[in-house]
């Protein structure tokens, strides 16, 4: 997937921005708006001039993040194992930018009409346009799978944690979300893990679950099928995870009880916490 390359600015662009070159129109889209402790940051692209319609805005949309390559390349590693769970997810992430993508073409398209910026070109007419971005048609095999991974998606809305941390690909990705407003109790994926939303906020670039620990909190995997928690199955505590009284987890090698429960996530590596939030049961 392709660096994401931000303009940045002291005050939020116009979403479409119309202009002549050797006398003919050209547009340029601006989308993703933030701000940061400069201002503002934006993602924007500047179409081929006289080109302005939906397929074209989606397609370049998704060309930000992932080359035509990427996308065969993506598509082929999942027909070839759809049961492994790093391709399931990056195929995921792929659909949800391309589902972004979408959304935003329809906003700028609505703009142009709002705002009384006429194209001065024919379009093609409607359901005549090409979307390059889409890909060519799956075997009923990649169909099936790819139902069953979104129904799968709705259904484990309802999973308990415990559960949940062991699907995590099945949440949306914090990255499609940058630039939305999440509510407490939302769960995300994020590095191979599943964390969840602590606090009402608007996801920024710069915030990611490992770094805005008052805002994300890990949610703990299941270990086999064994009860999580337990002094046979203690769970992995990797920090910024709450502590929960009488369950059991081990850091570097060594087994901790805890005594009282943190209410919030902590991050300080578990041997800082003995006495205070947990004591030492065995170590390696």
């Amino acid at each position: 997937m392709r660096a994401i390359d931000w303009n940045k600015g002291p005050a939020a662009p116009t979403p479409v921005i119309k202009e002549y070159y050797l006398g003919l129109p050209r547009y340029t889209y601006n989308i993703e708006v933030q701000t940061d402790d400069e201002g503002y940051k934006w993602l924007s692209h500047r179409l081929p001039q006289e080109t302005w319609d939906r397929s074209s805005i989606i397609s370049s949309i998704i060309r930000m993040r992932y080359s035509a390559d990427e996308v065969e390349a993506i598509v082929n590693n999942i027909l070839a194992k759809p049961t492994d769970r790093s391709r399931v997810a990056e195929y995921l992430g792929l659909q949800e930018w391309r589902a972004k993508a979408k959304k935003y073409a329809t906003e700028l398209m609505s703009y142009v009409t709002e705002h009384n910026i006429e194209p001065e070109f024919v379009l093609p007419e409607e359901g005549e346009a090409y979307e390059p971005e889409e890909l060519s048609s799956a075997p009923d095999g990649i169909e099936q799978m790819i139902q069953a991974i979104s129904l799968a998606m709705v259904q484990a809305a309802d999973l308990p944690d415990d559960q949940a941390a062991d699907l995590p690909a099945l949440f949306p990705t914090w990255a499609s979300k940058i630039g939305e407003s999440v509510t407490a109790g939302e769960r995300l994926y994020y590095d191979g893990r599943l964390w969840k939303v602590l606090q009402d906020h608007t996801v920024q670039a710069d915030w990611t679950p490992t770094v805005a620990t008052s805002l994300f909190t890990e949610v703990a995997q299941q270990q086999g099928d064994a009860e999580v928690g337990t002094l046979d199955n203690p769970i992995p505590y990797s920090g910024n995870m709450e502590l929960e009284e009488g369950k059991y987890y081990s850091q570097d090698g060594v087994v901790y009880l805890c005594i009282r429960s943190t209410g919030t996530p902590v991050y300080h590596p578990l041997a800082q916490l003995v006495g205070l939030y947990v004591e030492v049961v065995e170590q390696s």
